[in-house]
């Protein structure tokens, strides 16, 4: 009976408030927690998250958490840079926005739309993962006055949310609850699914559902094509100048070798201990990571740069018209893409997570990043089946299906042009 007059209160709750405008979201900032648990931003400044609830009385217990992404910083200046800027400030983040409201977040959406949705707000430059008590001084640079502390809070900040959710806004009464995020918020989400679904299962206790779905953040752990290891020598200092190692997960920092566990910042190492049901969306040839991985090179300094440079993307020699559109690439350089490409399939594949019964992948061709939030949502396709067709049809399985049911492989781009081989990506 307590049962019964619960969900009934939940539906008048509903109905009788203020219709709920469903392409709007309100900022939520956590000043408390701030003072309580030290849950800032780079700056200092509060921790936050962007939330609109259901719209329709049937998904009051249903939601979508959505970790932002806006890349990383890689050393203390870059840091310092990015601190003064929304993606580690809470100072610059409007009250409400209608920004959120593409692909999967679209509240046409016909699964996802009509679910409680929060995009957490990334303010630290480690995919929610840094968690140094102390904040780092930076040393002044170029004859400047020393630059304001930096706080490397990103894990606290997630802990933050879901206290406030559960306190504010009725997560503790979560039914079913998908887990995405897209770019650093799509790495995120590999890097704290377990995590998170521990600490869900006891905010909300009557939760029957939680499942992952990362968007183009299967970040390779990959040398550049000069051999260099541009990219996993940023995330190695970033993860330990933030002290992440609380903050990935902790069975892959368990099975990594002392001084490795660094490596658990990566997706292929952090998807390999992963339980959480998970369908891995990402380009296999992804833009950015053409650009900023494959065709990178060091950042002059690094990593004590003097400057604000956030990666020297494309700067390869004689690679920068290739790595940004495979339609210039010349053939000798489109069979080099290729390789990483099938460097990037093979990867996942090798991986015992992906062949497990409830996961899932749509890996395509397509030379894009965060597409999952836009048009090619329901346009991309393989095997005549859309991404969000692909999506919609694993999340509604009971969970026991075999993952090769749910999962859709790339094509191999051409080496005479036309370099692309899928049709829809155009």
């Amino acid at each position: 009976m307590a049962l019964l007059v619960f969900v009934s209160a939940a539906f008048i709750a509903v109905a009788s408030s203020t219709p709920v405008n469903p392409g709007l979201m309100n900022l939520f900032l956590m000043p408390d927690f701030a003072k309580s648990d030290g849950a800032v931003c780079l700056d200092g400044s509060p921790g936050g998250f962007y939330f609109r609830p259901a719209t329709s009385a049937n998904h009051t217990n249903d939601w979508v958490l959505h970790f932002k992404g806006a890349g990383w910083c890689y050393d203390e200046e870059d840091c310092v840079q990015r601190s003064q800027m929304q993606f580690g400030s809470s100072k610059y983040w409007p009250t409400n926005t209608s920004g959120w409201n593409g692909g999967i977040l679209s509240p046409n959406d016909e699964q996802f739309g009509m679910f409680n949705k929060v995009v957490l707000l990334y303010c630290d430059g480690a995919s929610f993962t840094g968690d140094r008590e102390e904040p780092v001084h930076p040393p002044a640079v170029n004859g400047g006055p020393p630059p304001a502390p930096l706080y490397f809070r990103g894990k606290r900040i997630m802990e933050a949310i879901l206290k406030t959710l559960q306190r504010d806004h009725n997560l503790g009464n979560a039914d079913n609850i998908l887990l995405t995020g897209c770019s650093s918020g799509g790495l995120a989400a590999y890097l704290h699914a377990d995590t998170m679904s521990q600490a869900l299962s006891e905010i909300a206790p009557g939760l029957k559902k939680f499942r992952s779905a990362p968007h183009s953040g299967f970040f390779l752990m990959h040398n550049s094509v000069e051999g260099l290891p541009v990219y996993p020598d940023q995330m190695k200092y970033i993860f330990e100048l933030s002290n992440s190692t609380g903050g990935v997960n902790p069975a892959c920092v368990s099975a990594m070798p002392s001084g490795d566990a660094w490596k658990c910042m990566f997706a292929q190492n952090s998807y390999a201990h992963t339980s959480v049901p998970t369908f891995v969306e990402n380009s296999a040839l992804d833009m950015w990571q053409t650009g900023c991985i494959f065709c990178a090179s060091p950042v002059t300094g690094f990593p004590k740069q003097t400057t604000g440079v956030n990666g020297n993307c494309s700067s390869a020699p004689g690679w920068r018209a290739c790595s940004n559109q495979p339609e210039n690439c010349t053939a000798s350089q489109m069979t080099t893409m290729n390789g990483y490409l099938h460097d990037f399939v093979n990867t996942v594949k090798s991986i015992p997570t992906f062949a497990k019964p409830g996961n899932g992948a749509f890996l395509h061709s397509c030379h894009t990043h965060c597409e999952a939030l836009s048009g090619p949502w329901s346009l991309f396709k393989i095997n005549n089946v859309t991404m969000k067709e692909a999506v919609h049809a694993w999340w509604l399985s009971d969970g026991s299906d075999p993952s090769s049911k749910h999962t859709f492989l790339p094509c191999t781009y051409k080496t005479t042009s036309p370099h692309q081989c899928n049709p829809t990506c155009n």
